[in-house]
């Protein structure tokens, strides 16, 4: 796993954000993964200032969601779908909803719903690129500490770290117990796979995740049995003995 540390958030944005402009100008039917949550907003604020400058051409790139809380639909402020929607596939040129595949975490039958997500996958000849974000206790979309790792979208129950923090991305409590989730066989099958940290409350984990050998204890861990780029910023690089 390369690492690579860069000043503060922002240029770890247009870092990545550069990476994912590069895929897709190099394949322009890209299947891109972009993870919800906070961490990736200013790479997908940079995105969206490329495409609107005409930098980069979306419209025959292919999404897909990485994950959603089970129980929530776009109308929640906080659910995964509402953030990409709102802060990246919205405001993009000339993308159609046919490219966009997203899981409904209201829907009655979640096996149909992990099949229909698996479909899509394997007809984009799998993931290109996908960006990552690393919770506090390692996990990954919502792959937990110790999840199967030979399976593909599934549901997770969530661990009690993600249930602790998980009111940040909310504005009333939600009684949330799981999660629905690319697994840990479709990302690591990814052609690149970049994870980020930036802040020093990011700082212990990242430590974990550099220094430990693979294991499913910390998902994270596992990228490096594939073709990763760890990207962080000074503070959450700051505990890694280099």
């Amino acid at each position: 796993m390369k690492v690579v540390i860069k000043e503060n958030p922002q240029i770890v944005a247009e870092t990545i954000s550069q990476k994912i402009i590069e895929s897709v100008k190099e394949k322009p039917t890209s299947l891109i993964c972009i993870a919800g949550g906070d961490t990736p907003l200013l790479t997908i604020e940079a995105l969206i200032k490329a495409n609107q400058a005409g930098e980069v051409d979306f419209s025959k790139t292919r999404f897909v969601g990485l994950d959603e809380w089970v129980g929530l639909g776009r109308e929640t402020k906080g659910s995964c779908i509402q953030t990409l929607y709102d802060a990246f596939f919205d405001r993009l040129e000339n993308v159609s909803s046919e490219q966009i595949c997203f899981f409904d975490g209201q829907t009655a039958d979640f096996e149909a719903e992990c099949a229909r997500v698996d479909a899509f996958i394997e007809a984009c000849g799998g993931i290109d690129f996908i960006l990552l974000g690393i919770g506090l206790n390692g996990h990954i979309g919502f792959n937990e500490p110790f999840v199967p790792v030979d399976v593909n979208c599934h549901v997770v129950e969530l661990d009690n770290v993600t249930k602790r923090v998980m009111s940040k991305y909310f504005d009333t409590d939600l009684p949330l117990t799981h999660g629905i989730s690319l697994g840990m066989q479709q990302i690591l099958t990814a052609k690149e796979i970049y994870l980020v940290a930036t802040g020093e409350k990011k700082s212990e984990i990242v430590q974990q995740v550099i220094e430990k050998e693979p294991t499913v204890s910390i998902p994270a861990t596992l990228v490096k049995q594939a073709i990763a780029t760890l990207v962080l910023d000074e503070k959450a690089a700051s505990r890694w003995e280099k």
